[in-house]
């Protein structure tokens, strides 16, 4: 596709792009042919993304070949060149005063950040990090696996509903879960959907026998709210791939997390009418997940063609901090889009006692990341070790290379049903005295 000589000016601007983009592959600069120094601004950028979602460029999931090798194999610390100094070295790029380590005894183990994966390709502070790497943006469909699922007991599905219960209303109490950060909205204020969606929780938080009948109604009408908001694109339930130009993946975002927070409610909650109520919307919130997907790989897109800080709204933040943001976002995007997914497959399980293959997506596994009370204690965590980033349907070296204590528990939460239930018991019996259900659930 290519850019009208007839747009407006910020289009022109854009130098005349030609763009061969396959759906769901991240083109570069050399591919869109656009010059080395070219630095077009956040507003042409902007305009950019709007010219790639008005042209239909849909995402479409990839299949993915599995490997039982881990992703990363470490590599010992090379020294720096002589003459360059530790701030010299974090000016390389914006990427690099994370991938730099000023303390080779932190881990032996630890390369800078170049993590070279096992098909023998480096990941260099030289590329996007990690999280914006091309290859960790497509859908991952189980049907293209050869090997048979995993057994997973229905005890370990059913755990996993209590773990989003419990996040959910550690959400209320705390502010933070592992769903939806602290610090995302720090910038922006809390979206008024998600308000509302804060607020139904701490009510239903307080359901009884006696005001049940006013709390599911209170849960009701703010879901109706939500769906009133943004009834103009109710035709996104034929079409999951219709792009909806006027959301930006943060207001995707947004709205995505308030229908899952309803849609748990409802669908798990045992009321019957709210139940048959939010079974309508499963198809809707499978269509808002879609294009939250697409609209991340769109940003992502833009990010790697053309870098600078089009992803950060903080304009006066330092490198590292922008890239904590950035990552926090990227971050929330992969797991909304995975409890969405499994939750509509668990609640079909239960209903049906089978469900649709919704594939699955990387995650972040390293303990700690998620937690991080700042961008410095982010970029500590990662000069000492690899972020564990993984499949879950290909973490077997996770199992080989870790213990319980190095996987947060979202990614616990997500490996418990994901990967063979004997094989996770046994794991975890090596190195610790507690059972699965305890470390899920353990503050």
């Amino acid at each position: 596709m290519t850019l009208d000589s007839k747009k407006p000016k910020d289009a022109q601007a854009i130098a005349g792009l030609t763009l061969n983009v396959a759906p769901c592959i991240i083109f570069s600069r050399s591919s869109a042919n656009v010059p080395p120094d070219y630095k077009p601004s956040n507003h042409q950028l902007s305009f950019f993304r709007l010219h790639l979602i008005l042209t239909k460029v849909p995402y479409i999931p990839l299949s993915c070949r599995y490997s039982s090798a881990r992703l990363y194999s470490r590599r010992g610390v090379k020294p720096r060149p002589s003459g360059v100094t530790e701030p010299e070295a974090s000016l390389n790029s914006p990427f690099s005063a994370l991938f730099e380590s000023g303390d080779d005894e932190c881990d032996e183990s630890y390369n800078g950040g170049n993590y070279h994966r096992s098909d023998g390709a480096t990941s260099s502070s030289d590329s996007p990090a990690w999280f914006l790497q091309a290859e960790h943006w497509v859908i991952h469909y189980h049907e293209d696996r050869p090997s048979p699922p995993p057994y997973v007991r229905s005890s370990a599905v059913r755990q996993y509903i209590l773990c989003v219960k419990k996040w959910l209303q550690q959400w209320v109490e705390c502010g933070h879960c592992p769903m939806i950060h602290k610090s995302l909205f720090a910038d922006t204020k809390l979206p008024s959907c998600l308000q509302d969606a804060y607020a139904a929780l701490a009510v239903y938080s307080f359901k009884n026998d006696k005001n049940e009948d006013f709390v599911m109604q209170h849960i009701e009408d703010k879901a109706n709210s939500l769906l009133e908001e943004h009834s103009a694109h109710q035709d996104l339930l034929i079409d999951p791939f219709v792009p909806e130009c006027s959301l930006t993946t943060v207001q995707h975002l947004a709205r995505v997390l308030s229908l899952i927070i309803y849609q748990f409610i409802r669908l798990f909650d045992g009321n019957i009418r709210h139940r048959a109520q939010a079974e309508k919307y499963i198809p809707l919130l499978k269509s808002w997940t879609c294009q939250l997907w697409s609209s991340v790989n769109i940003d992502v897109t833009v990010q790697n063609t053309f870098g600078g800080d089009y992803l950060v709204t903080q304009e006066n933040a330092d490198a590292t901090v922008k890239l904590w943001r950035t990552w926090l976002l990227m971050e929330s995007v992969r797991r909304a889009w995975k409890v969405s997914a499994y939750m509509r497959c668990i609640y079909y399980v239960f209903r049906d006692g089978t469900a649709p293959c919704e594939g699955t997506i990387d995650f972040t596994a390293r303990r700690g990341l998620w937690d991080a009370t700042s961008a410095p204690v982010w970029r500590r965590l990662l000069e000492q070790k690899d972020p564990l980033f993984a499949v879950p349907f290909a973490s077997s070296w996770l199992l080989d290379a870790t213990t319980p204590k190095d996987i947060d528990v979202f990614g616990l939460a997500t490996m418990s049903i994901s990967v063979d239930s004997d094989k996770l018991d046994s794991w975890i019996a090596n190195s610790s005295d507690m059972h699965l259900e305890g470390l899920l659930m353990a503050t």
